[in-house]
């Protein structure tokens, strides 16, 4: 599967750090293509720092979509658009990154649908199992996202000792359920210690 991630440069001061339904919501509203795409996830936004239910966007905040390749270009239409999360950002320019291979990969919050850690575990590592992908597991903090109307629960998540192969596949299939939803999508990270921030 040969997916990238669009990054768009974002303008804006603030947005509510619960987010991930909303974006997605409006983000379909100009992707008319974006909800039934399968493979398609929305990385949840990060900003320079989190006060009170909000997340600041500094100058590196990034909107980011993944993607296959073949979507890519029709994800620009977003460049230029302004939206109201809460308060209104404009989203920038868009640029292609592709994914590279990294022995360790984490995803802020991954879900499976269950609140129990060990519960959590298990179906993870049935899910690998079935993949055909080895790896080590770091479960992390519980986390919580609302929905329209319903709430998802889960955990921040770190594989490491991947093989390269295994890698890119984890990064172009992600994890459990809420993919659109910023759930399940993961990013290199240089070790295994951070896990729990």
């Amino acid at each position: 599967m040969d997916m990238v991630d669009v990054a768009f440069a974002l303008r804006g001061v603030s947005i509510p750090a619960d987010h991930g339904w909303r974006l997605f919501r409006l983000l379909a509203e100009r992707l008319d293509w974006l909800e039934d795409e399968t493979e398609a996830g929305v990385h949840p936004i990060r900003g320079s720092r989190a006060v009170a239910g909000q997340i600041f966007l500094g100058s590196r905040a990034r909107l980011m979509l993944r993607l296959p390749r073949s979507r890519a270009e029709q994800s620009f239409a977003l460049s230029g658009a302004r939206f109201e999360l809460g308060n209104a950002f404009e989203v920038g320019k868009a640029h292609l990154r592709p994914l590279f291979a990294h022995g360790t990969l984490y995803s802020p919050f991954a879900t499976t649908g269950t609140p129990d850690e060990a519960e959590f575990q298990s179906t993870v590592s049935r899910e690998l199992e079935d993949a055909g992908i080895r790896c080590k597991i770091i479960c992390g903090r519980a986390r919580r996202a609302q929905t329209q109307d319903a709430e998802i629960v889960g955990y921040s998540l770190m594989l490491h000792e991947l093989s390269p192969e295994h890698s890119l596949k984890m990064q172009a299939t992600g994890l459990g359920g809420g993919r659109k939803l910023g759930c399940g999508i993961f990013i290199p990270h240089k070790s295994a210690a951070a896990v729990g921030a």
